[in-house]
């Protein structure tokens, strides 16, 4: 693919909006030559008659608003998509110096203009995107430029009507205060959150965000769909299971664990391991007595409260387990935000839940789920050398990946998105998709994880918003008057510390570079 401009055409624009009177004004400019060149010789007027008074036409001054074709902002990067005829598909450059060419002039800017007043052009991307159901963003936590570029994604989507969920890496256990806020603008806990919360970070955001585009008339539903953050959800939802049962009734509810010190015992892991086997081992049986629904909802649930309740644990080794038995949760979540034809999502999540490939929720969405099968657009982030991180701590990130950084440098000043799967208008094939991700745990093709990728630039910790390479402007609600934000910015940061122990353990096992897979 390469870019074509969209050029400006001020003499056909001066022409259409004039219509006739362009032929006027055309006319009248004739005539003052003929008055000019008559100017040397004197007219015979008729006895009695004053000759006429000749006005000569006064300049507009400097400033009555006249603009040149400079002076008029871009209302677009000037990038079209094209799609590529290609009978048959060229191999791919292998040449370093071919692979960057490809990336430079496939690559699609998506914000330009003057620094102080940058024009976004998000419309390549709602392009892309078309009639299908996902759009997933992957992330690298803690960072102010990936929360803000996504918030603009979901604005241009949803206010199309090409989106009408907004799902992120939330505590479940979150998602029904969130959804009030966006629902009326208020809900005390919610605002507690927000207010706590780093301002660009997607938990922040993007609620505010589908806060503005419901109040516009754009109805936003609320999907946080990870782990709750403690198991009292989900052992709510086994108990009201149960309530349906006859036979099996004590299959669920005899040995369901209460609520588990933190960090939990010894005893408390004994327990929660024991009911998670007692519980899939019936699995047939109990789901006899229950509708196809609620058993998908008991299996989610079994998972849900062995993860929770086991994300703070400390026994070593367990960990690709613990995060296998939560992408079960996390893809249940997202399939019941999605249990209509009519819904469309936008997904903020981290890289690795949001590839295609392989043993994410986000592949199975891809590859498995009915309503939206074959029908996700998923972009992943790629950063510059220098760029840091809040995750617990400030984090150096080298740049990512360096096919892109290299060809686009590694800090440019607006964002670009660069396909893994659109071949050239020459018909070369896209060098970029060939590439081993091994950033990603389940490794897999560019091409194969990910449609594309959006440059960011440097990326900048969200803890210092004022150090952000990009800018919006979107309110914050304020806090109620007796909110103490500490309570509920304690339980999330502990919620992510966790993860984030989890997340180390198995990347250091697997030999995979951290920061780009959380």
């Amino acid at each position: 693919m390469t870019l074509v401009r969209r050029k400006g055409t001020p003499f056909g624009s001066f022409v259409e909006r004039g219509g006739a009177s362009g032929s006027f004004v055309v006319a009248a400019f004739a005539g003052a030559l003929a008055v000019a060149a008559c100017s040397g010789q004197v007219a015979v007027e008729p006895p009695g008659v004053e000759p006429p008074v000749v006005v000569p036409p006064v300049p507009p001054p400097a400033d009555a608003g006249v603009k040149t074709d400079a002076d008029v902002p871009p209302t677009s990067c000037g990038a079209a998509i094209v799609d590529p005829k290609c009978q048959t598909t060229q191999p791919a450059p292998t040449a370093k110096d071919a692979i960057f060419s490809f990336v430079k002039d496939t690559a699609i800017p998506l914000r330009c203009g003057a620094t102080a007043k940058p024009v976004w052009d998000l419309q390549p991307l709602v392009d892309l995107f078309g009639a299908q159901k996902m759009f997933m963003i992957g992330e690298v936590h803690g960072s102010n430029e990936i929360g803000i570029v996504s918030s603009l994604v979901l604005e241009k989507l949803a206010s199309r009507r090409l989106v009408n969920v907004v799902a992120f890496e939330m505590p479940m256990d979150y998602e029904a205060p969130l959804q009030r806020y966006v629902d009326t603008g208020q809900d005390a806990s919610a605002e507690r959150l927000i207010d706590y919360l780093a301002p660009n970070m997607f938990g922040s955001i993007l609620p505010r965000t589908a806060r503005e585009l419901t109040a516009k008339g754009f109805p936003m539903k609320v999907g946080a769909v990870d782990i709750p953050t403690t198991a009292d959800l989900p052992a709510r939802a086994l108990q009201e299971l149960a309530n349906k049962l006859t036979t099996q009734k004590d299959t669920v509810l005899a040995t369901l664990p209460a609520r588990s010190a933190e960090p939990p015992s010894a005893e408390d892991v004994r327990r929660v391991n024991a009911y998670f086997d007692l519980v899939m081992s019936k699995k047939t049986e109990v789901c006899a007595e229950l509708s196809a629904p609620d058993c998908d909802r008991l299996d989610a649930m079994t998972h849900a409260l062995w993860a929770s309740t086991l994300a703070s644990d400390q026994t070593e080794g367990q960990s690709d387990l613990w995060f296998s038995r939560r992408e079960v949760v996390i893809y249940y979540n997202l399939r019941t935000k999605m249990a209509a034809p009519t819904d469309r999502m936008l997904l903020h999540m981290g890289a690795f839940h949001t590839n295609k490939f392989d043993a994410s929720a986000g592949s199975r969405m891809s590859k498995e789920y009915a309503l939206t099968k074959g029908q996700v657009f998923s972009v992943a982030p790629a950063y510059g050398d220098g760029s840091v991180i809040w995750y617990g701590q400030d984090q150096k990130l080298p740049g990512e990946p360096r096919t892109i950084t290299g060809a686009l440098t590694q800090t440019p000043k607006n964002p670009f998105f660069v396909s893994t799967t659109r071949p050239s208008l020459e018909c070369l094939a896209n060098p970029v998709g060939l590439e081993n991700d091994s950033t990603v745990l389940g490794s897999g093709t560019r091409g194969e994880l990910y449609d594309g990728y959006i440059h960011y630039g440097t990326l900048t910790s969200e803890r210092r918003p004022k150090d952000a390479t990009l800018t919006r402007d979107l309110a914050r609600p304020a806090p109620p008057a007796d909110t103490t934000a500490t309570e509920i910015g304690r339980a999330f940061q502990a919620f992510r510390s966790h993860v984030d122990r989890r997340e180390r353990e198995v990347f250091a096992k697997h030999g995979v570079a951290r920061p780009a897979v959380h």
